[in-house]
């Protein structure tokens, strides 16, 4: 025996079970890692306290598609009014104006009016059609009079009066069935799931052993100030060799053209005779007089010019014990020497006195 023939009544079980859902997992992880650690070179490395502040926004936007948000439902026009024909029992006022024709206004004496006709001439039927004006009978047809010989009539003209009339009544099923009459917006209840987040993750670590961390650091500005000799020292070999370079170049008429790229390699660079040596060079040496009366002036002549060649002369003249003397003595009248004489013509005129200060008694 099936449990749906139990009793005559259905029981058959049909469950029905839906769940859905949604998880969404965030998280911020900070690792608690070494310290920050600073390389020096040669070896030395030193670590110091160490903030990390880590500022991070998140943003998630999930959905479904396709998304609606609003669907269109059609409204169908369930009305029902007709379609069942019930009896129905009403209380009316026997009225004898209500025998079923349309009547024009009562006349002046107080009787009804005339029936109201239509443009055929026929009579025009109303809903009310009640009016009763039967009598009470005998078992044998005969009327039943009242007390005055008149008639006895069940419901008098203006009495109350039950009435069964038929009323259509609705019957559950739609007058119209399938009239669309509007379209009704209805919600989805699909929703776009917006996640913000903003946030600062920070960790601060510092070393406990300050000692450690100072010669560590001493260590480290060591290291610091000898790269920085280091780089020095290759600065000022390469600016030397630069200089070498560039004189020896210049020495041997070799230089960058003025408008080269490469012109300001070389441009800071002078070269000039050295200590000690020198180049070929001539002087115009001026004309020497002697005014004293006791000695008759020289005769005026020009002096030769001097040159490279007779150098080594001069230096021997003025090693000379004679021109050491008349450089020394003060009145003696070669030693007047006119302004603006350079050492060279100190130098001739000490050659040219030496002969003439032997011939004097």
């Amino acid at each position: 025996m099936l449990a749906e023939n139990v009793g005559g009544i259905s029981a058959t079980a049909n469950p029905i079970a839906n769940s859905s859902g949604s998880v969404t997992n965030q998280a911020i992880q900070v690792l608690q890692g070494p310290y920050v650690t600073n390389t020096y070179g040669n070896q030395i490395s030193c670590q110091g306290a160490t903030f990390n502040a880590t500022p991070y926004i998140q943003y998630s936007n999930s959905w479904k598609d396709p998304f609606e948000r609003t669907y269109l439902e059609p409204q169908y026009n369930n009305t029902d009014f007709t379609g069942k024909i019930t009896t129905q029992t009403t209380t009316v006022k026997n009225y004898p104006w209500y025998d079923g024709w349309k009547r024009g206004p009562n006349n002046a004496d107080g009787t009804m009016g005339d029936f109201v006709l239509d443009d055929d001439g026929n009579k025009i039927a109303i809903d009310e059609n009640w009016y009763d004006n039967s009598v009470k009978q005998n078992a044998d047809g005969t009327i039943i009079l009242d007390d005055d010989g008149d008639p006895i009539r069940y419901y008098a003209d203006g009495a109350d009066m039950p009435y069964e009339i038929d009323v259509d009544g609705p019957d559950g099923i739609p007058d119209k069935p399938g009239d669309k009459i509007w379209d009704k917006p209805m919600r989805t209840d699909m929703t776009a799931n917006n996640n913000f987040n903003l946030g600062l993750s920070a960790t601060l670590s510092i070393p406990l052993d300050k000692k450690l961390q100072r010669l560590c650091k001493e260590a480290a500005t060591t290291q610091i100030e000898q790269q920085k000799q280091l780089t020095a020292n290759k600065r000022l070999d390469f600016e030397i060799a630069r200089l070498k370079n560039c004189g020896e170049l210049m020495k041997a008429g070799i230089m960058f053209h003025p408008k080269s790229p490469y012109a300001s390699i070389c441009s800071d660079v002078v070269v000039v005779t050295p200590p000690g040596k020198i180049l070929p060079h001539s002087h115009d040496l001026p004309q020497l007089t002697f005014p004293s009366g006791d000695e008759q002036p020289l005769q005026q002549h020009s002096l030769p010019s001097a040159s490279t060649s007779s150098l080594e002369e001069i230096k021997s003249s003025l090693s000379s014990p004679s021109t050491s003397e008349s450089l020394q003595e003060p009145s003696s009248p070669q030693a007047l020497l006119p302004s603006g004489a350079n050492l060279l013509g100190v130098w001739q005129v000490g050659r040219m006195s030496s002969p003439q200060q032997q011939s004097q008694p």
